[in-house]
């Protein structure tokens, strides 16, 4: 079974982490994969090739590119392809793939891997995906979470065409990490949230947060990493919420594993989640975890069990689970545990069983 996953770069995000993930579950087991990223190159490029993956860069380096679809359509052909994934509905790129494949023969079977929430920061692409359902053009759309589904079913999409395949993670990478050698405050207690600044991840509310807390003790460290989380506006904001002796603005780290292993507290103060790729690998990593209590991250997360949910926007309910967290180590130990059980029903090889069944399923058909 031969597949491309076609991605926009090779920037570290949720779901290029994921493809990585599938694809060192399954390559050389029968299943050879070629990544194609519209853009540029990026940190995930030789991740991918070290994986076993082939590697394309740069097919469609500007938006508007009218080569793309052949040059993607002779990718498919001179790799024998099977079976194309789109990872998200990419601005022109789920069309220069469909596009490809359509001329493509034999036609390989179409999958947008969505891990995008309707409406959020990628835009209203439902109609998109709907229209291309509706032409042939695309076989299904694979949702990672009941959530995300239930919002494109009322977007008009066909249930029977959205599967759900939960996002997995190599488990044993968070029970046993790699230490991290990233420099922190000694006698403080480490509050790490890992996210990418962008807007739908609401750093005001978490900065904000921060800030109430920080004029009520001393005793604790905020480390921000992710994409962007280094930037001059990110400095700006801290500085502003009154955190610029009492924040680490991390950047993008390879050693996050490493860095949830010391967290006190992992923080996600989302105002939209698909999923929860981040929660997911802090509650590996057996980090007592605070979240926005929102539909998707409520599949990961059961109040008070393995645990705290808080409501999106409201930095006062962020701060006080916090500090609750903080404060209350019983309370911490238990859902330490709870987290780490839970988290071991999300592994990569599971995901990538769920993946290469629908994937057969596809080819057959095809």
């Amino acid at each position: 079974m031969r597949v491309l996953i076609v991605t926009g770069d090779m920037r570290v995000g949720g779901a290029e982490k994921t493809a990585l993930e599938l694809i060192r579950a399954l390559e050389g087991g029968g299943q050879w994969f070629t990544v194609a990223a519209l853009r540029g190159e990026g940190p995930l490029g030789e991740e991918f090739i070290r994986a076993g993956a082939r590697l394309h860069e740069n097919v469609a380096p500007r938006r508007f590119q009218p080569q793309a679809p052949l040059r993607l359509r002779r990718i498919i052909r001179d790799g024998g392809i099977e079976a194309v994934i789109v990872l998200d509905p990419l601005r022109n790129g789920l069309f220069h793939a469909l596009a490809a494949s359509s001329l493509s023969f034999p036609r390989p079977a179409r999958i947008c891997w969505c891990h995008a929430w309707p409406g959020g920061q990628a835009g209203n692409f439902a109609p998109a995906l709907r229209a291309y359902l509706r032409a042939g053009l695309l076989d299904v759309v694979v949702c990672v979470s009941r959530a995300q589904r239930r919002r494109l079913v009322e977007a008009g999409l066909p249930r029977r065409r959205l599967p759900v395949i939960p996002n997995g993670i190599d488990l044993e990478r968070f029970v046993a990490p790699k230490p991290s050698h990233l420099p922190l405050p000694s006698g403080k207690r480490i509050i790490v949230q890992v996210a990418n600044a962008m807007p739908d991840k609401d750093f005001p509310t978490l900065l904000a947060a921060g800030g109430a807390l920080a004029r009520r003790r001393s005793d604790f460290h905020l480390l921000l990493v992710g994409r962007g989380t280094d930037s001059p506006d990110m400095v700006r904001a801290v500085a502003e919420a009154g955190l610029k002796d009492v924040a680490t603005l991390a950047g993008p780290r390879d050693d996050v594993a490493g860095i949830l292993a010391r967290a006190d507290v992992f923080v996600l103060s989302s105002a939209r989640e698909t999923f929860g790729l981040a929660v997911l690998e802090a509650m590996a990593a057996a980090a007592p975890v605070v979240a926005t209590d929102l539909p998707a991250l409520a599949e990961l997360i059961s109040q008070g069990e393995d645990g705290l949910l808080v409501p999106p926007a409201d930095p006062a309910a962020l701060a006080g689970a916090m500090e609750l967290m903080l404060d209350d180590k019983p309370l911490a130990h238990r859902l330490r545990q709870a987290a780490r059980r839970r988290a071991a029903a999300f592994s990569s090889a599971r995901m990538a069983g769920r993946f290469e069944r629908l994937l057969r399923l596809l080819i057959r058909r095809n």
